[in-house]
C-alpha cells in the first residue's frame, strides 16, 4: 500500500461516537459540558473534559483518575468555526449520530462538542444557532472527514446566488421603475428632438 492510500485510508476511518447524546442550548451562555473522552486511549484513562463555553473564550480541563487535571483555555478567535459531523456509534456502523463541533485551527485535540444526537432537523437547528451565536463560520464534513465551508464568504458578507434583473414591462414599454419614477418611455420625443437627458437618468 503506497504512502498517498494511507493517507486516504486514514481520511476515511471517521471516529467512533461513544458518549452519549446531550445537548447544550447556545442561547443561554455560558454553558457547561461534560464529555467522555472518545479517543480509547484516553477513555482506559477515564478522562473527561469538563468545559464552559463564552461567548468570547473557552475554558476546560481534562480529568482523569489515574493522570489528574490538565486545565486550558482557548479565545474563540482560534477556533476555525462550527462543525457538523455525522459519526457512526460503532464499528459496524448500524447507528450514527450527529454532532456539532467548535473546530479548532491548530489543534485537533482541543475541538469541543457542544451537541449529540439523533435527530438531524435538530442537529441542523442546533449548528446554525451556534454559528451564529458565536459568530463562527458554518463548516460541514465530507464522506471522507474533510471539513468545507457549508456558506460562501466575502469577509463578514454572506454571498449567495446572483438574482434575476427587474426587466422593464413589456405591456407599458416602460423602463422599471426601480430605474426611476420618470414615467416617461425609453424613447421619448424630448430626447431624440432636443438631446435632454430624461429625469431617470
Amino acid at each position: 500500500m503506497s504512502a498517498e492510500e494511507c493517507v486516504q485510508q486514514q481520511k476515511r476511518r471517521k471516529r467512533i461516537w461513544r458518549s452519549g447524546e446531550f445537548d447544550a442550548d447556545p442561547f443561554g451562555l455560558p454553558q457547561h459540558v461534560a464529555i467522555k473522552a472518545v479517543n480509547p486511549v484516553e477513555r482506559a484513562f477515564g478522562f473527561i473534559r469538563y468545559a464552559t463555553v463564552y461567548a468570547d473564550a473557552v475554558t476546560a480541563y481534562d480529568s482523569s483518575p489515574i493522570l489528574g487535571r490538565f486545565e486550558w483555555s482557548e479565545k474563540m478567535s482560534a477556533y476555525d468555526g462550527v462543525a457538523l459531523r455525522i459519526l457512526p456509534c460503532d464499528r459496524q456502523a448500524k447507528k450514527f449520530v450527529a454532532i456539532v463541533e467548535l473546530s479548532h485551527r491548530a489543534n485537533e485535540a482541543r475541538n469541543l462538542v457542544v451537541y449529540a444526537g439523533e435527530d438531524g432537523v435538530d442537529a441542523s437547528a442546533r449548528w446554525r444557532a451556534w454559528g451564529r451565536v458565536l459568530r463562527l463560520p458554518l463548516l460541514i464534513e465530507d464522506r471522507e472527514g474533510t471539513l468545507h465551508p457549508a456558506e460562501r464568504r466575502l469577509g463578514a458578507l454572506h454571498v449567495s446566488d446572483p438574482q434575476p434583473h427587474a426587466g422593464a414591462n413589456p405591456l407599458s414599454a416602460r423602463r422599471p421603475l426601480t430605474f426611476g419614477q420618470s414615467g416617461q418611455p425609453r424613447l421619448w420625443a424630448r430626447r431624440l428632438v432636443v438631446g435632454d437627458r430624461p429625469l431617470a437618468y
